[in-house]
């Protein structure tokens, strides 16, 4: 009954935003200097969106690209790109249409108006497809009232013609491709795009430099070093612990060194894992770095192993030989080039959107995994 109502309240939004609105055409290149973008979720989220945010630096040269996303500590790799500006944090994924009577709810759901409002506004460009049909009404709601002379984004397949925006994708549009045409496809509403998926995680020199010198002095004796993130955000997408451990013990016991990587909250995974090794064969820095820290390990290591969570787009953002260890779950995070990244699924292909926490069983063995990583290392 919930999500029947809200469908009707995206429908009520999108006729009356799009009858107000009328019909606009896309400013003139020369004339944008502010556009905001927005995208929510996690690190690989956002890695996601940087070729898009590279074509719209080329159609737009001269603009400032300002970012409305959940957290911007996630996103800390994208201000590090040209043209990009300021960001503002929305938390959407805390909202929930039941207390839409409360004014925490209606100052959340302000948060990012005011910041589209704040100074002229010429682009609006909506990156974000979710699932849950509340959000979907938020997000509608902030790019109806976004004030920007032009606006484009995704509609939920219910939504006939634009809605809200002055030009829209449908969802079904994304199919079971990847993310990263997808979101081209949403830039394509303004202008040429072009074809190029390459994604950008950009790191200081000095900072890949320290990384290697903290591997050299505390993996020594270690020929080759193996990049593991062991965590992920839902249970679903974590390939057993125990495999793991086998697979950094088989690595060990072959001369190669590990980096285990990962959050504060996947210590506990990690311990595991380094559990019994040779201490001058492992390096657990899980918990103990920044995002960029995170990513200077990745890219001074030979090979990246581990699950679909942000560290893997981020080793293949940095080009580095990667095996993703897929679980359930759809195509548009993982179906990469495999010249980009070798993607070992779990033939169990589902939508796990309501069974994230879920544990499901794995067929993917130690021994594919170590076969696939020596013949990326040969």
């Amino acid at each position: 009954m919930k999500a029947v109502l809200i469908g009707w309240l995206i429908r009520l939004l999108s006729l009356g935003a799009g009858a107000l609105r009328g019909r606009r055409s896309p400013p003139a290149p020369a004339s944008v200097r502010r556009i905001v973008v927005l995208q929510m979720s996690g690190v690989g989220d956002l890695l996601l969106i940087t070729p898009a945010l590279r074509a719209l630096r080329k159609l737009y040269p001269e603009a400032r690209i300002d970012l409305i996303t959940y957290k911007l500590g996630n996103a800390a790799f994208l201000f590090r790109l040209p043209n990009m500006g300021r960001g503002c944090e929305f938390p959407l994924f805390d909202l929930e249409v039941n207390r839409a009577w409360t004014p925490s709810f209606w100052r959340g759901l302000a948060r990012p108006i005011r910041f589209l409002r704040q100074e002229p506004c010429d682009l609006y460009v909506s990156f974000h497809h979710t699932w849950l049909p509340q959000w979907y009404l938020f997000e509608l709601w902030v790019a109806a009232r976004a004030g920007a002379r032009f606006a484009v984004g995704i509609n939920p397949n219910h939504v006939g013609g634009p809605g809200v925006f002055d030009r829209a994708v449908p969802e079904s549009l994304l199919g079971d491709r990847h993310y990263r045409p997808f979101f081209l496809d949403v830039v394509r509403l303004l202008g040429e795009a072009g074809d190029d998926l390459a994604m950008e995680c950009p790191l200081e020199p000095d900072e890949v430099r320290q990384a290697k010198d903290r591997l050299a002095r505390s993996l020594p004796e270690c020929r080759r070093i193996l990049c593991l993130h062991v965590g992920a955000t839902h249970a679903a997408q974590v390939w057993p612990i125990e495999r793991y451990h086998k697979l950094a013990r088989r690595c060990c016991e072959d001369g190669y060194g590990l980096v285990l990587i990962g959050a504060l909250n996947e210590r506990a995974q990690t311990d595991e894992v380094a559990r019994g090794l040779p201490p001058n064969r492992v390096l657990n820095v899980a918990g103990a770095t920044t995002l960029f820290e995170m990513a200077a390990f990745i890219a001074a290591s030979d090979l990246f192993i581990g699950n679909d969570s942000g560290p893997m787009h981020v080793a293949i953002a940095l080009r580095k030989p990667t095996i993703g260890l897929i679980g359930p779950g759809l195509a548009r995070y993982h179906r990469y080039d495999p010249a980009e990244a070798v993607m070992l699924r779990n033939p169990v292909v589902l939508d796990i959107r309501n069974e994230k926490n879920r544990i499901f069983p794995w067929v993917v063995t130690v021994d594919e995994v170590y076969d696939k990583a020596r013949a990326l290392l040969a």
